[in-house]
């Protein structure tokens, strides 16, 4: 395995850093969800500030234990390896499969729309 540039250590943490940040975020909404549901915050003195803080402590505790994981890490380092390895599309080529899968996809919309019509149609004559 190639060593990684400083870089793509920092490409690596940060989004790391970033889906922990989100899970943190999605923690402290169940947390909160919870409280309404069963009424929590009366009953638990400091709920919400506990709950906020629970949740940013286990997003934490994610972060560091996935950086500090040597298989993790590994793994990490080589998804950013093929990820560099990629040939990315240029700009042309991105707009004309842009226009094909929207005219694809409005073709496919007039049909289902054909069938739809043709089969109420059909259903209305039955009644």
């Amino acid at each position: 395995m190639a060593a990684i540039s400083d870089s793509g250590k920092k490409w690596i943490q940060s989004s790391v850093a970033i889906t922990c940040m989100l899970l943190g975020y999605i923690l402290i909404s169940f947390f909160e969800t919870l409280g309404d549901w069963f009424a929590l915050e009366s009953k638990i003195p400091n709920f919400v500030a506990s709950a906020q803080i629970l949740s940013v402590l286990i997003a934490l505790g994610v972060f560091i234990y996935i950086m500090k994981n040597p298989k993790t890490s590994g793994f990490l380092k080589e998804v950013y390896q093929e990820t560099v390895k990629v040939v990315w599309p240029d700009k042309s080529q991105t707009v004309r499969h842009t226009i094909g899968i929207m005219i694809g996809v409005t073709i496919v919309g007039f049909i289902l729309g054909f069938f739809d019509f043709t089969a109420t149609w059909f259903l209305s004559l039955i009644n």
